[in-house]
């Protein structure tokens, strides 16, 4: 049984880059080795001295690499029971209650309320629902960037066409 569900989970991986690489015509492989080991092996990834061509190879890996990742997540869910999947999101007041004693005694008078506000809206308890939440806060949808009046349209979109939301 456990060996049927790592042969779900390799295939899910599998799919998830199948998917995200058509998306721009990609490698499966070098998207399917980031999602097994967060290594970004595609060129130009890292060096620090990026071509044009290395930039926008980049920007397109990156791209396709968090699609992969919101598509193996939905992917993976399938492999909860319901109820799990059921469990709702911890609301922030309740984190901040619990993180309330911590913040007095590290953070100064005058930053406290903000400190409060800022960490219950960004901690998440990582049930399903929890996860989901940190994921579209992490990992928002790819869209195309707006172009402003006076950007002329060029023939085809090039990869700052797009940007992360």
């Amino acid at each position: 049984m456990e060996h049927d569900r790592f042969e779900t989970v390799n295939q899910y991986i599998r799919e998830a880059a199948k998917q995200a690489a058509a998306t721009g015509g990609l490698a499966v492989p070098t998207i399917e080795r980031f999602l097994r080991t967060s290594e970004e092996a595609w060129d130009g990834a890292g060096s620090g001295q990026f071509t044009t061509a290395q930039f926008q190879n980049n920007e397109a890996y990156l791209r396709a690499a968090k699609i992969a990742m919101r598509t193996l997540f939905h992917l993976l869910a399938n492999l909860l029971q319901s109820e799990a999947q059921l469990v709702p999101v911890v609301a922030p007041y309740w984190i901040r209650q619990r993180i309330d004693p911590m913040v007095r005694g590290l953070v100064q008078g005058d930053w406290r309320e903000l400190a409060l506000r800022e960490l219950g809206q960004r901690t998440f308890v990582l049930n399903f629902q929890g996860a989901k939440a940190a994921m579209d806060v992490e990992l928002p949808p790819v869209t195309p960037r707006r172009r402003g009046p006076r950007q002329r349209r060029a023939s085809a979109p090039s990869a700052s066409a797009y940007s992360v939301r």
